[in-house]
């Protein structure tokens, strides 16, 4: 019976050669394009041992790693097969990272204090939180937490986050009727940019720590995704 964890790692990303395959590059291609942050890197690496004997009483060990990308790669590849500027590219990524924080009904919940009172952005604060944001990217973290890996589903991933956080800060011991329709509204919210996680990595989460937990203490395990 096949682990759970490589079942969702296989049915949910795509392994390297399959990637070189199906986008029609070299190998070489793909790592040049990873190593100048036109790609991400594998959001998994799967490393197996595999040993062969014989009735000679004799071994041989094999070290096999498999490297496993988020499937919007191929669009990635495709973008990016022939640019010779990877700072446009980064550049773009994050201003279309600040866009959508601008543009987001909740975005004073982002990135902690990185508005004032009257919603003035404060630069030197958020630049530093794209920065982060883009690192996180370039090393496919944002593959394995977010369901689409794109600027619109990290900055949507951020404030679902911490919407949860400030709902859990300010809820009831039992939760009213309208807590109760803002909890299920702010799971409805969080599924629609929030990958489920490979099952070892589900407790340690964001989902796992803080929804999953929110949800099965007020009895609403049904609602669990």
């Amino acid at each position: 019976m096949k682990d759970i964890n490589l079942k969702y790692i296989e049915d949910n990303y795509i392994e390297f050669e399959e990637v070189i395959k199906i986008a029609n590059i070299a190998a070489d291609k793909l790592n040049n394009l990873i190593e100048n942050k036109l790609v991400p890197e594998p959001s998994y690496v799967v490393k197996s041992e595999i040993t062969i004997s014989s009735s000679l009483n004799d071994n041989h060990k094999i070290t096999v790693e498999k490297k496993y990308f988020h499937p919007r790669v191929l669009e990635l590849i495709k973008m990016n097969a022939d640019n010779l500027n990877p700072e446009k590219f980064k550049s773009e990524f994050k201003e279309n990272l600040l866009l959508n924080l601008k543009n987001h009904a909740h975005k004073a919940l982002a990135y902690g204090n990185v508005f004032d009172e009257n919603l003035n952005i404060d630069n030197a604060k958020i630049e530093s939180a794209l920065e982060e944001e883009w690192n996180y990217f370039c090393k496919g973290v944002y593959g394995i937490c977010t369901l689409q890996n794109n600027e619109n589903a990290i900055i949507d991933k951020e404030v679902a986050v911490k919407r949860i956080l400030n709902f859990i800060e300010k809820k009831s011991t039992s939760l009213t009727n309208d807590e109760k329709i803002e909890l299920q509204e702010l799971n409805a919210e969080f599924n629609k940019s929030t990958s489920s996680f490979a099952p070892y990595q589900r407790e340690s989460s964001s989902r796992g720590k803080y929804l999953d937990k929110l949800l099965r203490e007020f009895s609403l395990d049904n609602l669990i995704q």
